[in-house]
């Protein structure tokens, strides 16, 4: 897989974003841009190729088109498609492609911060990254002189935040703190099982600590306690569905995070975000939409 690499001591150029809606037999259009362009597939299947790679885009997973590198559809939609688009540009000539072992190598290096993204992956379920592209959405249908500022900025948090994601254990391993291998895989398997319900002495048994032990450890490595740690998964991830499935409902959301309780959902969700869910989901509800 190719890698994209480059300076991010000064914010990318935004150029245009939106929420691309279409009801079924969509094909990408054939074209060559000058600019790069990230997508990320909420609904549907899109079918696409670009500089000879073929690719077939379920929800959660997204890609990065190259400037100067012809894409197109490869094959119609079957029934409802949405994704996100953004074009950017980057505004430094210190930007390449390599391949992943080159790529994991420049967290190592400490010269200066770098944008480092994969062509292509998956959004793990409590991942941030579409709920940035929808502020970004929203900030792309504002007017005035600071607009234009306020999206680059918009963008290039977005790509910092994919690329931390993306590096998610190399980020944690450079850490000061020296976080011992067993915290990093239990980190990550909290990221991945956020739906599930489980005591500390539960997850203290899997993954062979004493209960106490793994508590003051846990704590000292990610800031949190276990089960604080857990419920901030649970809502990054209702921040998401908030975001993304309107027709969701809040009790519905609450299920599918792992929090049976409903009114405690929505506790959490205040105290962690300053405001109840219903006004998150309304905050970005008005999104730059194109329909095909």
């Amino acid at each position: 897989m190719l890698y994209l690499v480059s300076d991010a001591s000064e914010p990318v150029s935004f150029s245009a974003a939106g929420n691309l809606k279409n009801e079924d037999q969509f094909l990408h259009p054939r074209r060559t841009m000058d600019s790069y362009e990230l997508i990320s597939v909420t609904k549907g299947i899109l079918h696409i190729t670009s500089g000879g790679r073929s690719y077939d885009l379920s929800p959660g997973q997204f890609l990065f088109l190259f400037p100067g590198e012809l894409h197109f559809g490869t094959a119609p939609s079957n029934g409802e498609l949405s994704f996100y688009w953004t074009h950017f540009y980057f505004n430094t000539k210190n930007t390449s492609l390599c391949r992943e072992a080159e790529a994991a190598s420049f967290f190592h290096k400490e010269d200066q911060p770098r944008y480092i993204l994969p062509e292509t992956g998956t959004f793990s379920a409590n991942s941030r990254v579409n709920v940035l592209f929808v502020q970004l959405l929203d900030l792309s249908k504002r007017l005035g002189s600071l607009s234009s500022m306020q999206c680059s900025y918009a963008q290039s948090t977005l790509l910092l935040e994919l690329t931390n994601e993306c590096f998610f254990r190399q980020r944690l391993l450079l850490r000061d703190e020296k976080i011992p291998l067993g915290i990093a895989d239990l980190m990550e398997w909290l990221q991945l099982n956020y739906d599930t319900t489980f005591s500390v002495s539960d997850i203290a048994e899997k993954f062979g600590y004493h209960p106490s032990y793994l508590s003051a450890v846990f704590k000292r490595c990610s800031g949190f306690p276990i089960t604080e740690y857990l419920n901030r998964q649970r809502i990054r991830v209702a921040k998401n569905l908030l975001t993304t499935m309107p027709d969701l409902t809040l009790s519905e959301i609450s299920e599918q995070v792992g929090i049976a309780d409903e009114k405690y959902f929505m506790r959490l969700f205040k105290r962690y975000e300053g405001i109840t869910a219903a006004a998150y989901r309304e905050v970005f509800c008005e999104k730059a939409k194109n329909r095909i």
